[in-house]
């Protein structure tokens, strides 16, 4: 894994180890020193520390990194790679063959590529998606159609049902009577925080017992995230939200978050298959979000969500006054998610569905 962070992508495949772990032995190659060694270590699961950056955040060479991870990869007898973001899988793909053993990777962003970059992806025994829509963006650039499996991400319902670890009111100084919305996420122009806070400065001041939690980092350190930082604080102040709303940064017990919110916005510019809404829909939390990406494959309007355009203000500030000022619907909108997600989004059927990609590419090579 190319980052020491757990987010969805990472907690996504842990839970996928987690499951088969009667049936493979995982290593997980990853950095140390950050959320993600703490959640391989809390799954018993073997941490190889493998560093992808320098101490400044930059990706080292690969003349560096590949005799580092060829060395591994032979000192613990390793059956097969799989390379668990775009960058990694282009990595795999420039080095795939010197690489003795069968290599797959996962397609969990939607980004437009180069001719180059597309044949590094090719090169790949077989690449898994998150979403239809995550496959078909790659097939219309080119991809071989039939060379892209695609594996919802799923999910245990029940884990999402224990009692949560700290009392957030409490915690935040949050009067006990309020009502909560989140925001979980990276801090990034394509998650959409500032069309959210343009629709509560319309809204916000008519449902005063609101506040809203923002969990996640900023990650790129381009001057464009800066700037969209200073965006976010900027559009906060002038509309005097500030008292109400929470920057609260990563937490890694999303669980005990979702326990005790009243519901999840998620105002996404793009979504592959977001493992939040997965796990909000696991919660019972009432999911309001954009229509955007893989969503519409887990989620349907004025049943298991309430959806709207990506990009609207005026769309989802009305959205946002019609589902805070609705606790029936909220309450329909979060049973009904929940219900969905545990008969079609298991964790069993999605580990099952990665078990047999992996024993298959393990067959043809003949190990």
């Amino acid at each position: 894994m190319e980052f020491p962070t757990a987010l969805g992508g990472e907690r996504s495949l842990l839970a996928v180890a987690d499951n088969l772990r009667r049936k493979c032995d995982f290593l997980i190659l990853a950095p140390r020193g950050g959320s993600l060694e703490g959640e391989v270590a809390s799954l018993g699961l073997t941490h190889l520390p493998f560093a992808f950056r320098d101490a400044q955040g930059n990706r080292l060479p690969d003349d560096v990194l590949f005799p580092r991870l060829e060395a591994l990869l032979r000192e613990h007898h390793c059956d097969l790679l799989h390379a668990n973001s775009l960058t990694l899988c282009r990595f795999a793909g420039r080095h795939r063959e010197r690489i003795s053993i069968p290599v797959t990777g996962h397609l969990r962003d939607i980004m437009r590529l180069s001719a180059k970059a597309m044949g590094d992806l090719t090169r790949l025994d077989r690449l898994i998606a998150v979403s239809r829509a995550t496959a078909e963006a790659y097939f219309d650039q080119g991809y071989p159609r039939g060379g892209i499996t695609v594996i919802h991400n799923g999910i245990d319902c029940d884990s999402y049902l224990s009692l949560p670890r700290f009392t957030l009111r409490r915690e935040l100084q949050l009067p006990p009577e309020c009502r909560v919305a989140v925001v979980i996420g990276q801090i990034g122009l394509r998650k959409g925080h500032d069309t959210l806070l343009e629709a509560l400065s319309n809204v916000a001041p008519s449902l005063p017992e609101w506040h809203f939690l923002f969990l996640g980092e900023r990650f790129s350190n381009k001057a464009e995230s800066h700037e969209f930082i200073e965006q976010l604080d900027q559009i906060s102040a002038r509309a005097g939200l500030e008292p109400r709303i929470h920057w609260l940064g990563y937490m890694n017990d999303v669980p005990s978050v979702l326990a005790q919110a009243d519901l999840l916005i998620h105002p996404a510019r793009q979504e592959p298959f977001g493992r939040v809404l997965l796990e909000a829909a696991a919660a019972g939390v009432a999911i309001l979000a954009t229509d955007v990406g893989g969503t519409t494959e887990l989620l349907k309007h004025g049943e298991t969500a309430w959806l709207v355009p990506p990009n609207d203000v005026a769309r989802l500030a009305a959205a946002c006054q019609e589902v805070m000022q609705n606790q029936a619907l909220r309450e329909t909108l979060g049973s009904s998610a929940r219900d969905h997600v545990k008969r079609n989004f298991t964790l069993e059927e999605s580990s099952q569905a990665h078990l047999k990609i992996w024993r298959a590419c393990l067959s043809s090579a003949g190990v």
